[in-house]
């Protein structure tokens, strides 16, 4: 959670915006079947009064920690406007519906392997693919000032497109751009070129470097690149497969997922 409100606020103090911090708080009415198996009259509605306190407990801790958060930031002079957004209803849910009336989505991986816990899952697919909204993936431990050095993973499809746009704010206040190409063929110096034109059209100059096609292991060669770059944000595409109806992600981006050391912007 602190590495998400530091770079919430630092782009909410960039660019003059609102940060909500959304919470979302269990339905004890959804508890009452469960709880039902090994309660019945009044141990149920003890049981039901000990999880209603439960929830509000944890609801309040986690508010007093985004306030003292927000505290600290103010007093070291790099606070924003934050408010907190309380709703009622399973996370994963809550994220898809709250998450397309913002321009900006901020994740934090938890300090476990987030990419293999299914909570932690269910709640960034539903920010991904649920909310036709960008994402910003920060890594668990706090990281520098977000974007003076911004690399762009392109590969020509429509999600690279969609991420490229959605990042221009921030391309526009970077001091070094650089596009890293894969994928695109025989028309990759061409494509390249036309997106370096298109670029310089809204006011950001970029440099161009070409990962070779035969290269399996994309992802870590993307972050290897980045890294010694110094890119302090990467730009994707966030590519999925629908399986059984779930959405799950393609092995680049599962990839770069589960290894960035460094905040990630996609769009699905």
């Amino acid at each position: 959670m602190d590495a998400a409100l530091d770079a919430a606020l630092f782009i909410g103090r960039v660019f003059g915006s609102r940060v909500e911090v959304l919470y979302a708080r269990p339905s004890p009415e959804n508890l009452i079947l469960v709880l039902g198996k090994g309660f019945a009259g009044t141990m149920l509605e003890n049981a039901m009064r000990e999880v209603q306190a439960k929830i509000a407990r944890d609801c309040e801790a986690a508010h007093e920690r985004m306030q003292g958060h927000l505290r600290q930031a103010a007093a070291a002079g790099r606070d924003a406007e934050m408010v907190w957004r309380e709703v009622e209803g399973p996370a994963d849910k809550m994220i898809a519906s709250e998450g397309r009336f913002a321009d900006l989505i901020l994740f934090a991986k938890p300090k476990h392997d987030g990419v293999t816990d299914s909570v932690w899952r269910s709640m960034f697919d539903a920010a991904l693919f649920g909310t036709a909204r960008p994402v910003i993936l920060t890594p668990f431990s706090a990281v520098r000032p977000i974007g003076s050095k911004i690399m762009i993973a392109w590969n020509g499809s429509p999600q690279a497109t969609r991420a490229m746009v959605a990042a221009l704010p921030l391309l526009r206040h970077a001091q070094e751009v650089l596009i890293g190409t894969f994928g695109l063929g025989d028309g990759i110096h061409a494509d390249t070129e036309r997106l370096q034109d298109y670029l310089m059209m809204q006011g950001v100059e970029a440099k161009a470097e070409h990962l070779p096609a035969s290269l399996r292991e994309t992802g870590s060669v993307l972050l290897a690149m980045a890294a010694q770059f110094g890119a302090d944000l990467l730009v994707m595409g966030g590519h999925g497969r629908n399986r059984l109806r779930q959405w799950t992600l393609g092995s680049t981006t599962s990839h770069v997922v589960g290894l960035a050391a460094i905040p990630v912007l996609m769009v699905h």
